[in-house]
């Protein structure tokens, strides 16, 4: 049953942590229940009432005291009126019930419904912390109405309960100080003593009377003579002030001093005290303890010598570790050592990879030895000499502490002579170790005599592991620049290599190789270079030179010049060709430079460039040397070391391989050229027709292509143009261009036929010769009666055998594609199958294009878009020459590195009605064709 008195857990005051932690601190304090039996059977009297009780509530329930109750209740939870002290509890104020019965709030309680409780009156208990802990309740089996002062009554009782119950925990509080204090006083031997102003006599405890050697307590009735026994006299005066000023201020007081106990030991002591006042405040008393500081000052000062120690050790360990250089080490560590007085310091430390033990000291010691040897004593070699102790230490990696000269010589006699001239007299040896290998040794020494205490060694010990660290570091770090610069060096050099080889198969024209080739060994090999070749009769070319100064080219050529002019056999350029083995001059002799430049005035000019050093590399492919490359370096620049001279080395064999396929590639495209444009005869300029042709070669290989244009007159007069591309790119289809474009010349003049009849009979004449080839070709003849003469234009019949469409170009500017609905096969295909046939008309002023496939396809686009950028270009280039637009067109869309050749053949019509304009040049037809007039007055007549 939840009651509007019965809160919900989470707000239940019974359940608040600090309600309950107060409640059990009074509870645990409660020395028995007899207090609480009497305020009880107090409280049942008062009220007239048969039963009261006092319960506190922790996590639980506890009854402390009881008037009226049932045996064995106290000490235990309240079985019958638990609940209704809860209420109490939880509500924080009285509760009166006359009729427990008729309130809904406890009427089903076992108390109730047994009988045993009818009328109920509870106070709560509230604690001086403002919770509530309890309640003290009365209860009678009878109803009753309570009235105000019953309420009131029992109120004040309940604070009465309180404050027994806070007694209670105060004096066991109290009791629980005063045994900590005198345990404290006991451990911590601290003494307490009494000054009466009054009477002037002192009273010290046993504790402080102990502290100064006295047994049992004791009492001065004079203050200056316990003062002039048992405080030292240089501190009496500081004491007294003391208490003096606590006096005059009355407060407190507190001073250190020297005490002297009964068997004359002198102990420092802290003494602190209070003065006590009177009712009139005028100082009565003076209350003090005492307490024995002497071990902790000893303490506090190996302490702080430690912490100053440490303190140096890390100073100097956070230098060691921002050393940069070995040289720097031993002034460092000198400050580390000063600490233990060390006058001057000394490393011993071997070079990596097994090298020699070297000695590095602080300035002042180097000043000293120096001053008594002839060599340099910085960094010096030291031998591995036992005798000696910083070697010993060294070589063992056991530590050396000689603590006089008697020591040192006992053990070390070799060491005499050092220790005479430096003015030692104790030296310590300590090896620098780290992960087990040793490094060397570190060597403090002294001017006086230093026996080696433990803190002493401990200091060493670690300064010399600061050493090694910082040692190990440095030469980490040398061993590691050491290798960064090697790797550095060596990409440099693959670098280098790389982009030669880049340069020297970028491109195979090897003038511009050899440039570029020249550009980049300066300045990453030399100041200056020079590259020069032989030719087929073994002289010498300058082909390329460089400086690292580019203004200064010029002077490098000419240079070049007048040493091939003038050297001699000795000469390193004639040298390196003739053996094919690389020459390396690190120091210039002029006398040889004399005998192998005899001109003055070369040898002037090689000093202007300046000459330190020198490296000259052969040039060779297949076993041949074609040439040499110089690489020279001024005096300051020093010569090149030997993976240079590798790198160099490198690069000339694929520059010499790189000029040996130029030379190759060029007698074989020459060769090419030759041949490919021998089959390209020069086309005829009949009438006003103006016909330009050109040929381009394929960029990549040596290969003679399948390309091929036509231009002649047929017996009648007419000009036939044609053009064609032969599959394949090999000699095999230079060959068949070769016999398709021979065929296609004779059938068509032989035979007159118009354009597909010469495509007709070529097809046939491809299959009944067994040609064993396809190609595509577009053959056109330009074709005027007298009327077409009287308009002023040709009539333009052409027809295709799968080749591109020509372009047509009017006088205004205007650009079309003639192109037929239907592609037709190509050549050697299907010779059976009808060609067809398409006319255009021509203008005067017109200009038709024909062109191969290598102009317009790529890999990169497919054809219809190479053409649609092929007539962007001719309309832009519409006011060009037939000469200029065939230049431009090439220009802008043959690429340098393209795979396919083009061939390329325009034909212009001029007006008839005037001469052949000055770009088009003269009349140009057979002997068997009569020219036409330079002039024909009726062309054009009837336009």
């Amino acid at each position: 049953m939840v009651t509007p008195d019965a809160p919900s857990a989470q707000e239940d005051a019974l359940l608040d942590p600090q309600r309950i932690a107060a409640a059990r601190r009074l509870i645990l304090e409660v020395p028995g229940h007899a207090a609480f039996d009497r305020l009880s059977s107090l409280a049942s009297r008062i009220v007239d009432a048969g039963h009261a009780k006092v319960t506190l509530f922790t996590d639980q329930d506890t009854v402390v005291g009881g008037y009226g109750l049932p045996p064995g209740v106290i000490g235990g939870p309240a079985l019958l009126t638990g609940a209704l002290s809860a209420i109490v509890v939880r509500q924080g104020r009285a509760l009166s019930i006359p009729d427990a019965r008729a309130d809904e709030r406890v009427a089903d309680l076992p108390a109730v419904t047994s009988g045993q409780v009818r009328a109920y009156l509870g106070s709560p208990l509230v604690a001086a912390s403002g919770h509530v802990v309890g309640a003290l309740a009365v209860y009678d089996s009878e109803p009753r109405n309570w009235t105000d002062d019953e309420t009131e009554l029992l109120q004040q009782l309940a604070d009465s309960v309180v404050a027994e119950l806070e007694l209670s925990a105060a004096r066991s509080a109290v009791g629980t100080s005063v045994t900590r204090l005198n345990i404290a006083l006991e451990a911590s031997s601290i003494g307490t003593w009494e000054r009466d102003f009054r009477t002037g006599v002192i009273d010290w405890d046993e504790r402080c009377a102990a502290l100064f050697g006295l047994d049992g307590a004791a009492q001065f009735q004079d203050e200056h003579a316990m003062e002039s026994e048992f405080v030292h006299p240089d501190d009496i005066g500081p004491l007294h002030d003391a208490m003096q000023r606590a006096m005059v201020e009355h407060g407190q007081f507190t001073a250190e001093f020297r005490a002297l106990t009964i068997d004359g030991t002198l102990r420092w002591m802290v003494a602190r005290g209070r003065v006590i006042n009177d009712s009139r405040g005028e100082p009565v008393r003076l209350l003090g303890t005492t307490i024995d500081v002497t071990e902790t000052r000893r303490q506090a000062a190996q302490r702080l010598s430690a912490m100053e120690r440490a303190t140096a050790i890390a100073e100097v360990a956070a230098e060691l570790a921002n050393a940069a250089r070995m040289e720097d080490m031993p002034e460092i560590a000198q400050r580390g050592a000063q600490v233990l007085g060390a006058e001057s310091s000394a490393l011993a430390v071997f070079d990596p990879d097994g090298g020699p033990l070297r000695l590095h000291m602080t300035n002042r010691l180097t000043d000293e030895i120096q001053g008594h040897v002839d060599y340099p004593v910085a960094g010096l070699e030291i031998e591995l000499d036992e005798g000696q102790p910083t070697q010993y230490a060294a070589i063992h990696g056991r530590r050396v502490l000689l603590a006089d000269r008697a020591e040192a010589l006992a053990r070390f006699p070799a060491m005499r002579e050092g220790l005479e001239v430096l003015g030692i007299h104790a030296v310590a040896a300590l090896p620098l170790r780290v992960e087990g290998r040793i490094l060397g040794a570190f060597v403090p020494l002294w001017g006086t005599e230093h026996p080696f205490a433990a803190d002493d060694v401990e200091v060493l010990e670690a300064l010399a592991a600061q050493i090694a660290l910082s040692v190990s570091r440095l030469q980490a770090d040398a061993e590691r620049a050491t290798a960064v610069t090697a790797m550095q060096e060596a990409n440099q050099r693959l670098q280098l290599l790389a982009e030669a080889g880049r340069i020297l198969s970028g491109t195979l024209e090897i003038d511009q190789q050899v440039r570029e080739l020249a550009e980049l060994v300066v300045p990453d090999l030399a100041d200056w270079c020079w590259l020069v070749v032989r030719d087929e009769q073994g002289r010498l070319h300058g082909m390329a030179a460089s400086h690292r100064d580019p203004s200064r080219r010029e002077e490098v050529e000419a240079y070049v010049r007048s040493m091939l002019a003038v050297m001699t056999d000795e000469a390193a350029a004639r040298v390196v060709t003739a053996t094919g083995r690389p020459l390396t001059v690190t120091d210039v002799d002029w006398a040889r430079v004399e005998r192998v430049l005899p001109d003055p005035s070369a040898r002037e000019a090689l000093a202007r460039l300046g000459l330190g050093s020198g490296t000259v590399v052969p040039l060779v492919a297949r076993g041949q040397t074609l040439g040499a490359l110089g690489l020279f370096s001024r005096e300051d620049r020093g010569p090149l070391s030997p993976a240079e001279v590798d790198t160099a080395v490198e690069i000339g064999l694929r520059a010499g391989l790189a000029l040996h396929h130029a030379r190759l590639f060029g007698q074989q495209r020459a060769l090419a050229d030759a041949l490919q444009r021998s089959m390209l005869t020069d086309p005829p300029e009949p009438d006003h027709s103006e016909v330009v042709v050109r040929y381009v070669p394929a960029a990549a290989g040596a290969e003679i292509g399948g390309d091929w244009y036509d231009a002649f007159l047929q017996p009648s007069g007419a000009t036939v143009v044609a053009i064609g591309d032969v599959v394949g790119h090999d000699t095999r289809a230079a060959a068949a261009m070769g016999q398709v474009r021979g065929l296609l010349r004779g059938i068509g003049y032989s035979s007159g036929g118009s354009p597909a009849e010469v495509l007709t009979e070529l097809d046939r004449a491809i299959e009944g010769l067994a040609l064993d080839t396809m190609a595509t070709a577009l053959v056109a003849r330009l074709e005027q009666d007298e009327d077409d003469l009287r308009a002023g234009r040709v009539r333009f019949r052409w027809s295709s055998a799968g080749h591109p469409p020509p372009i047509v170009l009017t006088a205004e500017g205007k650009v079309s594609l003639l192109d037929d609905e239907e592609s037709e096969l190509l050549l050697g295909v299907a010779p059976e199958t009808p060609r067809h046939e398409h006319v255009t008309v021509l203008d005067a002023g017109s200009t038709v294009l024909l062109y191969t496939d290598g102009l317009v396809e790529r890999r990169d686009r497919d054809l219809d878009t190479g053409i649609a950028e092929l007539i962007e270009v001719v309309r832009e280039c519409a006011s060009f020459t037939a000469d200029a637009l065939c230049d431009e067109v090439l220009k802008r869309l043959f690429l340098p590195d393209a795979q396919d050749d083009v061939a390329l053949l325009a034909v212009r019509l001029h007006p008839q009605d005037e001469p052949r304009p000055p770009e088009a040049g003269p009349q140009v037809v057979p002997p068997n064709i009569e020219p036409s007039p330079d002039v024909i007055p009726e062309a054009g007549t009837d336009r």
